[in-house]
């Protein structure tokens, strides 16, 4: 005889949390009234710990690494945080993972002000908790604490996904320890909301308002500057300085510092052809047109646009491409200085030279904007940082700071607020050997990173409702007070998912149709140069590790190249050395181009599963590197005359296994999965389509430039390093649209890996470092410009050495700010969604772009 079987329900069998399990056994069967409270605040933050939505933008280097964190390798989905919300009305939980700068401060408040009760914030990262490496700049906030309630601080620079993973960790005990009786979003007596700060002359704190007037008003500042130690000028160049000086009967001569070979690049035209072009353009221009100083062509400002258009269209050489435009503050003048190069004999680089007063706001050269239009936003840097106008120039505003604010931060003689001495060790980090440090806030009077001229006096005026950042770049034909027809403005950003990182753009639109960008820029902007006067030489190696962070090895390569072009055969890598270096090059390419072909698939609405798939292989490089530097991302691992560290025992045997067990399968997945998806091709075919000319014009460089058919790559172009030994192709488009920007990228790694197939079975035995190890370098005076082929372009450091332990100055060519240039003209007659397409496939890091 058979018994009936028991019901059993599926809610009886449900495993819950074990505490909550107390509590019910516990409170509910026998409890009190106070009891029974207790238990509600312990079910309402059990709910709330087990779901907590965190806002999904970052800042910096750090974003990164909170990114890596969804990968199944991380596994965040175990913490109940892994849904990110887009929205930060969606949110509870603001990760401010990055750099805080006043530009970007006063939209983090908006954000923290728009999200629901209860909320809290995360600081990661060392700049996010008090500024990091980079608080002693002029743009720079001393961590998110002084605006924001700050709940869970994660240390780091950039903390590691795990390390995020502990700080959610930290702030679900937080929460358990929580009462609803004293909850603050509960109470009309707690103010939580946060006054959005004011951009003006510079970043003031509305509630501190009447104090940094009183004390801008009393002069502090100016009071104080005048005590202290300024930068020191140095004259320009001219011609004959490297000839001996005379020298008096019965006297020594003089001892002079050393100098550099006057060379614009490692590859360049040379002496000879550098005068026969000084000759063609006296002879086509007029008697006087080019002076040779130090392998540079000095050039009257009256005469610079036609000898740009001569070098452009008529010289036999056609310098039809404007690498780098810079500028450098000299005692007797400002120097505007450029590297023209030629895309059709490569190889041939020159450095044009053009002067003006050197007395603020006085500086006058005329735009190269209409001969070269990757003059454009160059050109407004060098406004917006050293004061200089571009007559002719159509939209000259401020770039990297905003409108109105006071300075221009890269002429010497502005001293930043946290300004000490004009180079490091600052007395503040070590007095006399007996570690008497002090904070930075107790050196400015205002104690905190405030700089106002005691001229302003418009502080009632103030107010932050004001968005000065970006208020000028309005594309032709808006109207924004009243809109009467189709036609109306967009602004995406700064903090949009699809703008990567802290980045905006202002879109006209007719009906769904773009007729008008402009990109806005500098939320990010850490003063990477300003710092970079101030280092040592070597004190700035780990500083290019964060510029695109996510390619730092070969931001350590670009730098190293141009300390080592002034230090001449000195600093000659060796053998071992140059092969690691390559190594460490391209697999930084694979996991970059990794990277962007996953998170393009992101913009274009495949989201996330790509980029999962992309991010796992990322992270088996970035084992490699940390194992042979110590750090996943930020490397510091080059070194001038070679690179810091031998490769551990067993580093080439798993390199060895990847490179030729693993890449190669995975780039051919991607292939198979994407390169012929129906969707994929009618998103990108014919989408954001820039020309072989426009791209050339524009300046582009990388995947980018190779895209619209141009085979210029510097690996081959102006060959460093050992380069010329290896076996490889330099992938072309056709079309310039975004399917070949994705497919030159994965061309590209196939590449890598064959370099990197290649390097690992030759490389040899022997040291890594020219000389012995020293924490202090002789760099000759002279000027150099290096140059790589990194994963986005062409990255270049230009230094100016005077001789000191500090370059007098230090100036990054971004090839993710530069390729900006052209975004506008790829994306006229698309929509909003083709326009994130595009933006994708630029492949932007804006740690790069703003620096």
């Amino acid at each position: 005889m058979s018994s009936t079987p028991p019901i059993i329900r599926p809610e009886w069998i449900t495993p819950i949390d074990p505490e909550l399990q107390r509590e019910l056994e516990r409170c509910v069967l026998v409890t009190s009234w106070d009891k029974l409270l207790g238990m509600v605040d312990v079910v309402y933050n059990w709910g709330r710990r087990s779901s907590i939505w965190p806002l999904g933008f970052g800042l910096a280097c750090c974003a990164i690494e909170m990114i890596c964190t969804a990968s199944s390798r991380f596994d965040l989905a175990r913490f109940g945080a892994e849904v990110f919300r887009g929205s930060p009305r969606q949110a509870d939980l603001m990760i401010v993972s990055g750099t805080v700068t006043k530009t970007m401060i006063p939209q983090i408040v908006r954000l923290y002000d728009q999200m629901p009760e209860p909320k809290y914030v995360m600081a990661m990262g060392a700049c996010a908790s008090g500024g990091g490496p980079f608080k002693e700049g002029y743009n720079v906030v001393s961590g998110i604490d002084k605006f924001l309630p700050v709940d869970i601080y994660v240390p780091g620079c950039p903390p590691t996904p795990q390390a995020l993973i502990n700080g959610i960790i930290a702030l679900q005990k937080k929460i358990d320890g929580e009462s609803l009786a004293v909850a603050p979003w509960y109470r009309d007596d707690v103010e939580r909301d946060v006054p959005v700060p004011a951009l003006g002359p510079d970043l003031v704190d509305l509630r501190t308002v009447e104090l940094a007037a009183e004390r801008t008003a009393a002069g502090l500042v100016e009071r104080r500057e005048e005590s202290l130690e300024k930068p020191a000028l140095i004259p320009a160049p001219r011609p004959g300085d490297d000839a001996p000086s005379a020298v008096e009967p019965g006297k020594k001569p003089a001892r002079r510092p050393r100098r550099a070979v006057a060379r614009p690049s490692a590859v360049w035209l040379g002496d000879e052809g550098l005068a026969a072009l000084a000759g063609r353009l006296d002879a086509a221009l007029g008697a006087g047109t080019a002076e040779i100083v130090h392998a540079g062509l000095l050039i009257p400002t009256d005469r610079l646009v036609a000898a740009a258009l001569y070098l452009r269209d008529r010289d036999e050489i056609r310098f039809d491409y404007l690498a780098s435009l810079q500028s450098v503050h000299y005692s007797d003048c400002i120097e505007v200085n450029y590297h023209l190069e030629s895309t059709t004999r490569p190889g041939s680089m020159i450095l044009l030279r053009a002067r003006t007063d050197e007395a603020e706001g006085r500086g006058v050269v005329p735009s190269l904007y209409h001969v070269y239009r990757g003059a454009d936003l160059q050109e407004r840097e060098v406004f917006d940082m050293m004061g200089v106008r571009f007559d002719g120039h159509p939209g000259l505003t401020r770039i990297l700071m905003w409108d109105g604010f006071a300075y221009h931060p890269l002429r010497k003689d502005y001293l930043e607020p946290y300004y000490e001495v004009p180079a490091k060790v600052f007395p503040s980090r070590i007095v006399e050997g007996r570690g008497l440090h002090f904070r930075s806030e107790e050196l400015n009077p205002h104690g905190t990173n405030l700089k106002i001229p005691k001229a302003f006096h418009n502080w009632a005026d103030l107010s932050g409702m004001d968005d000065p950042k970006g208020a000028d770049a309005i594309p032709e034909g808006v109207q924004v007070e009243a809109i009467d027809s189709d036609q109306f403005m967009v602004s995406m950003g700064p903090q949009h998912p699809s703008t990567h990182g802290v980045f905006r753009m202002n879109v006209r639109v007719d009906g769904e149709t773009v007729v008008g960008l402009k990109p806005v820029m500098g939320y990010l902007h850490r003063n990477h140069e300003k710092i970079g006067e101030r280092n040592t030489f070597l004190m700035n190696m780990p500083f290019t590790d964060r510029l695109d962070y996510l390619t730092s090895m070969g931001n350590n390569f670009g730098y190293a190249l141009a300390v080592e072009q002034l230090m001449g055969d000195e600093a000659r890598p060796p053998e071992r050395a140059e092969y690691i270096r390559v190594i460490m090059a391209e697999l930084t390419r694979v996991a970059s181009h990794m990277w962007s072909i996953g998170f393009l698939l992101n913009d274009l609405g495949a989201f996330f599963t790509p980029a999962l798939y992309a991010i796992e292989e990322r992270e088996l490089i970035l084992d490699l590197f940390e194992w042979a530097s110590g750090s996943r991302m930020m490397c510091n691992y080059f070194r001038f005359g070679g690179v810091a560290a031998d490769l551990p025992p067993g580093w080439l045997d798993r390199c060895r296994a990847i490179v030729e067990t693993r890449l190669d399968r995975k780039i051919d997945e991607l292939d198979a999965y994407l390169s012929g998806n129906e969707i994929m091709l009618d998103r990108t075919k014919g989408v954001g389509v820039l020309s072989a000319a426009d791209a050339i014009n524009y300046s582009t460089g990388g995947p980018v430039l190779r895209a619209s058919g141009v085979a210029y790559d510097l690996r081959v172009a102006a060959p460093y390093g050992i380069y010329d030994r290896f076996a490889f192709e330099i992938p072309t488009g056709a079309a310039g649209d975004v399917y070949d920007r994705y497919w030159v990228r994965l061309q590209e790694m196939r590449e890598s890996v064959r370099i990197l197939k290649q390097a690992v079975r030759e490389i040899p035995e022997g040291p890594i470092l020219a000389g012995k190890k020293t924490y202090q370098i002789k760099v000759p005076a002279g000027e150099a410009y290096g140059r790589v082929e990194n994963p986005k372009g062409e990255l270049g450091y230009y230094l100016v050495s005077d001789g000191s332990a500090t370059a007098y100055r230090y100036h990054v060519r971004s090839p993710s700010f530069i390729n900006l240039t052209a975004l506008e003209e790829m994306c006229l007659g698309g929509t909003i969604a083709d326009v994130v397409g595009i933006l994708g496939s630029l492949d932007i890091v804006l740690g790069e772009v703003d620096r």
